[in-house]
């Protein structure tokens, strides 16, 4: 008897643990569902497209707050580790390097958010076929923008690279410069000082946020709609409240009034 006694005991025990561990359980996903304060990284060049939802997100009664980091990797250090809620600063191909490395599980959310653009700029013409022979083009100092700021520049006509198929162009590959252009590789210093140059090729967003108006002296753009930026977050909080309240607010008319042309930005919603 006291055997059966002991065992309806435990019976009894064990359900109102289970019971207990299911209503923690659906306590913590309430609390989770129920945030109030956002925490959203970003890097500096990023900051105003992090800012731009901040309002709409305020008026739906959250707590914001915006983390800039001056590292492209701590962001999503920050998101994996969970003192970030989502970040907005990077392209997919970078998310998705960063996952496989890692072994992380970061989304985008859809739709992606913000362009940037590549240019080519010139304070001495207003158009490509007005540029004037000889001088000085700016081009990018790392071999990967070099090799796709070459690319750029032979689709425009104004130069022929090797017929050879490479991963990386350098200059040594042009083998046609009918202009008779010298190539210099430079950093964000030739933004600062375009009456040096014949031309120059920039990204919109650096020169931004080296203080140029990316929308002056602009000749052509290049657009590549796989770098567009977007809002990520944990592959585990895709379906929750606040990650949808964080889309239609990043997604609403204030967030794209938010930022301006000169930030280097355009919106894609």
């Amino acid at each position: 008897m006291k055997k059966k006694m002991l065992s309806v005991l435990l019976c009894v025990a064990m359900i109102a643990g289970l019971a207990a561990g299911c209503s923690g359980k659906k306590e913590e996903e309430k609390t989770e569902e129920e945030k109030t304060k956002l925490v959203i990284g970003t890097s500096s060049v990023s900051v105003d497209l992090a800012q731009s939802g901040v309002e709409a997100l305020e008026e739906m009664g959250y707590e914001v707050e915006v983390k800039v980091f001056d590292d492209y990797f701590l962001p999503n250090e920050a998101l994996a580790e969970g003192s970030l809620d989502a970040n907005l600063y990077q392209h997919e191909p970078f998310m998705d390097t960063y996952n496989e490395e890692k072994g992380t599980d970061i989304i985008m959310m859809e739709p992606k958010l913000w362009n940037f653009w590549a240019g080519l700029y010139s304070a001495k013409a207003d158009k490509v076929e007005d540029l004037p022979d000889g001088g000085i083009i700016g081009v990018a100092e790392d071999a990967s923008n070099l090799s796709e700021d070459l690319k750029r520049l032979e689709s425009l006509g104004l130069i022929k690279l090797t017929d050879e198929e490479k991963d990386l162009y350098d200059i040594a590959d042009i083998v046609e410069n009918p202009h008779n252009y010298e190539f210099v590789r430079g950093d964000h210093s030739k933004y600062l000082n375009q009456d040096d140059y014949t031309a120059i090729i920039g990204t919109s967003n650096t020169m931004a946020s080296a203080g140029v108006d990316p929308t002056e002296h602009l000749l052509e753009k290049f657009v590549d709609d796989s770098l567009a930026l977007g809002m990520c977050i944990m592959a585990e909080n895709k379906d929750t409240q606040w990650a949808k309240d964080i889309m239609e607010a990043y997604t609403s008319d204030k967030a794209k009034e938010a930022v301006d042309p000169s930030t280097g930005f355009e919106a894609l919603f």
